[in-house]
């Protein structure tokens, strides 16, 4: 006899059995009779752990960054260009490397592609997310960069500089939904990685040689590793 889950562990399986079903067949299409099924439960059950499917949707958002170590360890840096650096290095690596290889991650996104086909509501909490966790510290890390003479302040809001960021790299998973390979990039996911840190870094104004020393791990290093032109 399986052993009976606790109230947060059966919240979780109920999150683990929707986000497929939302990812495939948008909020409006999918009924909470599908998700029980799914999740081997009632639907009772499921109103008892969610007060309505709307609920659920939003659970399965904040599950995306709650109790994620990375995420708390970024936003919980002092603000500077190592935390600016690190900030978008950990963007990157969430929509260049880790979408692309993990089916759960992919299913996450493809549920952003979904709602924007949709009424955008979950996607509205998204960024509503980033909004208020995440760009205080970014918005922070950019001033912090400028006084210090690393970036060079130009025309983009800080704001803004995240927002595009963001958009580029989203765009970058989005491509990757089928699997398999559709842009025929002329390296592999590490490299692309890294020039897609570059090239948003120096669009945001951060100098050359702080984004080589940044990459290479040390704030002091003089000497100019190889950089992508």
């Amino acid at each position: 006899m399986a052993p009976r889950l606790d109230s947060g562990a059966r919240k979780r399986a109920i999150l683990d059995a929707a986000l497929p079903l939302f990812a495939r067949k948008g909020f409006a299409a999918t009924t909470t009779r599908e998700i029980a099924q799914a999740a081997g439960v009632s639907e009772a059950l499921i109103f008892k752990h969610f007060p309505s499917k709307a609920s659920l949707y939003e659970a399965i958002f904040l599950s995306c960054i709650d109790g994620d170590p990375e995420y708390e360890r970024l936003v919980a840096l002092p603000p500077g260009t190592g935390t600016l650096v690190q900030m978008i290095q950990g963007l990157v690596n969430y929509f260049v490397i880790e979408v692309p290889s993990d089916p759960n991650e992919r299913a996450r996104h493809r549920l952003s592609i979904i709602s924007l086909l949709e009424d955008g509501e979950f996607m509205r909490q998204v960024y509503e997310g980033i909004r208020s966790r995440f760009m205080p510290c970014f918005a922070a890390s950019i001033a912090a960069a400028v006084a210090c003479g690393d970036l060079a302040p130009g025309p983009i809001d800080a704001e803004n500089g995240l927002w595009l960021a963001e958009h580029l790299c989203g765009m970058m998973a989005t491509v990757c939904l089928s699997g398999g390979t559709v842009v025929p990039y002329p390296c592999g996911r590490p490299e692309l990685a890294r020039q897609t840190v570059w090239f948003i870094l120096r669009g945001l104004g951060l100098r050359d040689d702080i984004i080589a020393a940044r990459e290479c791990g040390s704030d002091n290093d003089n000497s100019t590793p190889e950089r992508p032109e």
